[in-house]
């Protein structure tokens, strides 16, 4: 009776059978029907770990999570979930209300194991904060690499659906001067005529923005089952065009800059010399980027603002270098820009920035961020060239 506590809260009382029962010879396990009582337990209990469904009446796990973390921060917090809840999952694990997630149906031998696991950390935390904390930091970044992992194959299907579309599209392109002769003998009033012809006009450049923007999203998605692969050191010949990147990035971002009333430029020389990254890792840096300038410029409000992306050669080096003139971001807050899971959006994870960090590094180039309250961002990227 002396062992570590286990409180399990579930809102089904043949789940919380069937968790007691399995796990008694393991650990001391308590059972609570909904959240209240669960707080009320844990004021008269010395609890170890919390572990809690999400869909519950009365006080959802999130909710719980939150007064458990407030109260009771040396508590490890875990929650049992199906895959359909993956944006709570999300959003507890970005502010830091659960060190794990496990999915049902859950395999006792894998609880097992991440309990004792629970247990060593909840001890650890009453011996030291500190190592508590960069201990559940190290233990989220697990976790959303895992969640990661559940995401990819979800993702390729939809996926090739959009690719086999874009074939489709690619066969009625080659219709396109029939279909623009068809469209002189057909009676329709000027402007209706006007409209069809543009469109039979610009489908080849918008099957090509569609084809870039899958081939990333396709590479994106392989980056993340590849994740937890460590990179081969001696792989080289990965480069990128930085021009192209940039007129993509540009044509991604467009129609999100005007909802924001945010006008995106290019300054520069119409060629660069290729640089050492891979194309789909230097459009998902900018894309960021732009992106954050553009919502920099919507929160500062009144006229419409800018964003300027330039661009210059210099020793051995391309710089690219994104300004807007948003809001700014305060010393303090940019002090922490780039720490993961720090975020000043409410929708946000804190993982942009820390990501494009990740990524310039890894190529060998310097990724800094200046700025001023009131006045704007200066984002500079500096990437070797490609020899």
């Amino acid at each position: 009776m002396n062992r570590p506590i286990v409180l399990y809260v579930d809102d089904e009382k043949a789940n919380r059978i069937v968790f007691e029962q399995s796990l008694a010879s393991d650990f001391q396990i308590l059972t609570a029907p909904d959240g209240p009582t669960a707080l009320q337990m844990l004021e008269q209990q010395e609890v170890a770990v919390v572990v809690t469904d999400m869909r519950m009446p009365h006080m959802n796990g999130e909710d719980l999570l939150r007064v458990v973390k407030e109260r009771w921060p040396h508590i490890i917090r875990i929650v049992v979930t199906a895959y359909s809840d993956i944006d709570p999952i999300l959003r507890a694990i970005n502010e830091g209300l659960v060190a794990r997630y496990i999915l049902k149906p859950w395999v006792r031998a894998e609880l097992v194991q991440v309990l004792r696991w629970a247990i060593e950390a909840s001890a650890l935390g009453r011996d030291s904060a500190e190592v508590h904390r960069r201990l559940l930091e190290t233990e989220r970044l697990a976790t959303l690499g895992s969640i990661s992992a559940l995401l990819v194959h979800d993702l390729r299907q939809p996926l090739a659906a959009i690719i086999g579309n874009i074939e489709l599209l690619d066969a009625l392109k080659e219709l396109a001067p029939t279909l623009r002769e068809a469209l002189r003998h057909v009676e329709l009033d000027a402007r209706t005529r006007k409209s069809a012809t543009a469109r039979l006009d610009e489908l080849g450049s918008i099957l090509g923005d569609m084809r870039t923007a899958s081939e990333l999203l396709s590479t994106m998605i392989g980056n993340l089952r590849d994740l937890s692969r460590p990179r081969d050191a001696s792989e080289t010949g990965v480069v990128a065009d930085p021009m192209q990147v940039v007129r993509h990035a540009m044509s991604v971002c467009q129609p999100l800059a005007i909802n924001l009333h945010a006008q995106i430029d290019y300054h520069g020389p119409r060629q660069l010399p290729r640089v050492r990254m891979s194309p789909t890792e230097l459009t998902q840096v900018l894309i960021n980027v732009v992106t954050n300038g553009a919502q920099a410029v919507a929160a500062r409000g009144g006229e419409q603002g800018h964003v300027h992306i330039a661009a210059r050669e210099t020793g051995g080096m391309v710089e690219l270098q994104v300004r807007d003139d948003g809001v700014g971001i305060p010393p303090d807050v940019l002090a922490r820009i780039g720490t993961p899971f720090f975020t000043t959006r409410s929708e946000g994870t804190g993982l942009g920035v820390a990501q494009c960090q990740r990524l310039v590094g890894t190529a060998g180039g310097r990724f800094r961020i200046e700025s001023e309250p009131g006045k704007g961002t200066i984002v500079t990227i500096t990437l070797p060239t490609a020899a």
